[in-house]
């Protein structure tokens, strides 16, 4: 496979091209480096750019055993530059083997015609040349045709041919040696500059920038480019491998049976096996693999180090398994299986092959599967599952089906098959006894993920009546986060109560995830001052506990990030949020990830980290797409829509809006508010100005300050007034809204505050109180810069810079719009350029002499001043003012004149009294 560019590998090439200056410039070129690297393409470009006549020959394994067939191919191309009789055949007659002098009579021909013009000739992949070919390499290298003769050799590693090894160190022979190194990070991105940045760096850290191995991982789908870089053998009924089959699997082929059978026993072992474990999958003798291992390790498809035989990529182990026949590899595991069972290895060692090994009726195997997948289930659930399933299979358990069902729906849900995991579970949630309410609650769960409300519903009502259990604190716990989630607040409060009260709060995982559901039931209630100091507590809980207790409460993650985002401590919730999902990536609790991106989606756009925050949407939307969670869809694409809107083309944000309106609206409530404002918002359409009815929440003075703008669009002014100031009793009821400065009180949220000083804005600006719209712009663009939003903090400089022009403060106004241009430029809120290009037209146009800048007395005589050439010191003690007051006035007079320097004051003085006279 070849790179789709030719990218990097500057200096490699000018080493090459170098040798061109000169007769007196090296002539033997010498390239190395692993399979893969770019040895053929660094040549390509080099032949390229060539300017003389060149050869290519190449060197292949397969022909390796026939005598002279590099010669053949070398004396074949110059007959056909040189003409048809110019070299004779290499065999005197057919058949026969030359002898000696026939050979050194060839050479003789082959080193005439070579250096009758200027020629490169090319041996790509040398260390397949045999034994016959090597004497005439080495006859040219010893006795170089002509002094424009050129000599490329290319090799792998540790390839190259000792004869002509031993010939480098002649004196005579002027060598360049070209080692092609790895990719950097940039030759990636020049590489793949279609790639998604967080996909393309981890192809390059994956493919150990290996060129044709960073081609082939990034032709893989993400589910099998996973498998390959975890060990795990590939999905057989996969087509993703077309092109591994055509470079790596054709190359493996081709190797000797022995090495062959070797590679794949191998690749059958999984993680990097002992010689002795080789030996009983391959089912040969110790003497017979360790000569292929040996041959294996020459050819550079694995290495020996620390007592265990390694492949050389990944991507190598992958192509050897899909070599492999379906037969023999299942007798291979099945042999691999009973040799770690003799070696008494660890049951997930034995399972992983006793899954794949074709085995009828065996208790002994069934009892084996299942202890490992209760052993893996935290970590790896969706091998617990497979696991499940074959010991079902082969050794079905009379005795207590439904813990086997419990088992496997718990390990088929953690794992993302939410719909599977329903259908598993059925019986058990159905049938009482023991199992029945972790039964009921991880089947509410599936049926919350697949948008069953309903279901869940009826699941948890039933889940509530049973008894507590000792033990049940998780259990509980989860029943709380979906109770919750249900809008069943009493309930959830009820039993957050009983938990705190019960001996399982002494688990500290549990603590730590009921207290984060409390801190959020508090928000819920707008008791935000009661929530915020309850934030801190739970945050050092959730720093306190390890990542395996964090794995054991992670889907609780979510509701402290949320806690995060509303009490506008949006940097620390994302340090939560991105540990959690490290957590559920590194233990297999995939089914979090949904809601873990959705809450970093919204804080990194809250933050203005918009290419960051359209990236975790996707991550979100992605997720919730593959474990069937409808409710995040639209609730994540939301989110990328209002981004799209600060960043992106109209087309675009269009596609989105019909992608979004198309989905089925969220069940949770304040996800269905978010997601249908959006859509109307995006729209343009004229939102119902009537408030929400609902008990307030931590949004509710966003969602007045919202109902306010609707009211002032329809030109309603006296209910905009009202809505405009219950938002700002809502934001905070101890603050000094009516004062001529406004202010705040601590506890005041800066989103919420800077929503309803924003509104209010509005309002004064519709009504003509200028004075009013420019305090509370000021109040909102110190609430937004408290709460770290950078694009809502630029939106009301944006609007206190278009007051401040209206009020003749120019400074103050080309202040305020160029930090707004910074921060939209900054977080790639690009559409709103064209807002502020605008504004400051219009403020260009307002600067002009006339009425609107007339000085004051004081500026007057200050300005005088100045144009007679007095300093400010001078000016300060002549009018009995302080220095600093000067400069003061003498900025305004500035200003006002629109001058940046002194010297224009006295040509703009006439230009004001000539109007006044005229006047």
């Amino acid at each position: 496979m070849f790179e789709r560019a030719f990218v990097g590998r500057a200096a490699e090439l000018a080493a090459l091209t170098t040798t061109f200056t000169g007769p007196d410039a090296p002539w033997l070129l010498l390239i190395d480096g692993p399979a893969g690297i770019g040895k053929s393409r660094l040549i390509a470009e080099f032949v390229r750019a060539a300017r003389c006549r060149v050869l290519v020959v190449t060197g292949t394994e397969d022909a390796q055993p026939q005598p002279h067939y590099l010669a053949d191919d070398i004396v074949e191309q110059v007959s056909e530059c040189a003409g048809a009789d110019t070299v004779p055949p290499w065999y005197p007659a057919a058949g026969v083997t030359p002898d000696a002098r026939d050979r050194a009579d060839l050479a003789r021909r082959v080193r005439r015609a070579l250096g009758a013009v200027e020629t490169l000739l090319v041996v790509d992949d040398a260390q397949w040349a045999d034994p016959e070919s090597l004497r005439l390499l080495t006859f040219l290298i010893r006795n170089r045709p002509a002094r424009e003769f050129r000599l490329l050799l290319a090799f792998r590693d540790g390839g190259c041919p000792p004869s002509i090894a031993r010939l480098v160190r002649a004196p005579q022979v002027r060598t360049v040696h070209v080692r092609v190194p790895p990719f950097t990070e940039d030759d990636v991105d020049g590489l793949l500059p279609g790639e998604e940045p967080g996909r393309r760096a981890r192809l390059f850290t994956a493919s150990h920038g290996n060129p044709l191995y960073l081609t082939l991982l990034a032709g893989l789908p993400d589910r099998e480019l996973d498998r390959a870089l975890h060990g795990e053998e590939p999905d057989p009924a996969s087509n993703d491998f077309a092109a591994l089959d055509r470079t790596i699997r054709a190359e493996l082929a081709q190797l000797p049976d022995t090495e062959r059978l070797v590679a794949q026993a191998i690749a059958v072992c999984g993680l990097p096996p002992d010689l002795e474990l080789v030996c009983s999958t391959a089912g040969l003798t110790d003497a017979v693999v360790a000569a292929a291992v040996d041959g294996l390790v020459r050819r550079g498809v694995v290495s020996v180090g620390d007592g265990a035989v390694t492949f050389a990529h990944p991507l190598i182990r992958t192509a050897a398994y899909r070599v492999c026949g379906d037969g023999w590899a299942a007798m291979a595991h099945r042999r691999a299986a009973l040799a770690l069972r003799a070696r008494g290895a660890s049951m997930p060692s034995r399972a992983r092959h006793l899954e794949h090994a074709l085995l009828g009726a065996d208790e002994l195997a069934g009892a084996e599967l299942r202890l490992a997948a209760e052993q893996v289930l935290a970590d790896a659930p969706a091998a617990s599952a497979r696991w499940l399933t074959a010991a079902a299979r082969i050794a079905p358990a009379p005795d207590d089906p439904l813990a086997d069902a419990l088992a496997l729906g718990r390990a088929q849900l953690l794992s993302g098959a939410a719909a599977r995991a329903g259908e598993t579970l059925e019986s058990a949630a159905a049938t009482a006894g023991g199992h029945q309410l972790e039964a009921l609650l991880l089947s509410a769960r599936c049926a919350r993920m697949l948008g069953r409300v309903d279901r869940a519903r009826a699941l948890l009502a039933h889940g509530a009546t049973l008894p507590r259990r000792p033990g049940d604190g998780p259990v509980q716990l989860e029943l709380a986060i979906l109770e919750m989630q249900d809008h069943q607040d009493s309930e959830g409060r009820a039993r957050l109560s009983a938990l705190f009260g019960s001996d399982a709060i002494d688990d500290p995982a549990v603590r730590a995830a009921a207290t984060a559901l409390r801190c959020l039931g508090l928000l819920a209630d707008a008791r935000i001052a009661e929530a915020a100091q309850l934030y801190q507590p739970c945050g050092l809980a959730f720093d306190q506990l390890t990542d395996t207790a964090l794995r054991e409460v992670v889907h609780a993650a979510p509701a402290f990030g949320w806690c995060a985002y509303f009490l506008d401590r949006d940097a620390d919730g994302l340090r939560h949020v991105d540990r959690a999902i490290a957590v559920s990536r590194r233990f297999g609790r995939t089914y979090a990830l949904a809601e873990l991106h959705t809450v970093r989606a919204y804080s990194l756009a809250k933050l203005g980290r918009l290419t960051d925050a359209i990236a975790a949407a996707d991550e979100a939307t992605d997720a919730a797409t593959t474990f069937h969670y409808p409710d995040l869809v639209s609730f994540a694409g939301a989110l990328k829509l209002r981004t799209l809107q600060l960043t992106a083309a109209p087309e675009t944000v269009a596609a989105q809006w019909h992608v979004i309106a198309a989905l089925p609206r969220p069940t949770m409530r304040w996800w269905r508010q978010v997601v249908e404002t959006t859509l109307a918002d995006t729209a343009r359409i004229v939102l119902d100005s009537t408030p929400p009815e609902d008990r307030p929440g931590p949004l509710y003075p966003t969602h007045l300050a919202r109902a306010a703008r609707a009211a002032i669009v329809t030109g309603d002014l006296a209910t905009a007034a009202t809505l405009v100031t219950r938002a700002e009793a809502a934001a905070d009821p101890r603050g000094s809204w009516a004062s001529p400065s406004p202010k705040w009180s601590v506890d005041g949220l800066g989103s919420q505050i800077g929503a309803a000083a924003s509104a209010r804005a509005d309002y004064a600006a519709a009504v003509g109180d200028i004075a009013a719209a420019a305090a509370a712009a000021e109040v909102a663009i110190a609430a937004f810069e408290r709460a770290g939003m950078v694009v809502n903090r630029a939106q009301a400089e944006l609007f206190a810079g278009a007051i401040a022009g209206r009020n003749g403060d120019f400074a103050r106004a080309t202040s305020l719009f160029a930090s707004a241009r910074a921060a939209f430029v900054d977080t790639g809120a690009v559409r709103l350029l064209d807002e502020v290009t605008t504004a400051q037209r219009r403020l260009a146009g307002a600067q002009r002499v006339g009425a609107p800048t007339a000085l004051t007395g004081r500026e007057r005589e200050v300005a005088e001043l100045a144009a007679h050439g007095h300093s400010n010191k001078a000016i300060a003690e002549h009018l009995y003012l302080s220095p600093r007051t000067v400069e003061d006035h003498l900025g305004r007079v500035l200003r006002k004149l629109g001058l940046t320097g002194r010297a224009g004051i006295a040509r703009k003085l006439g230009e004001l009294d000539a109007a006044d006279s005229s006047a």
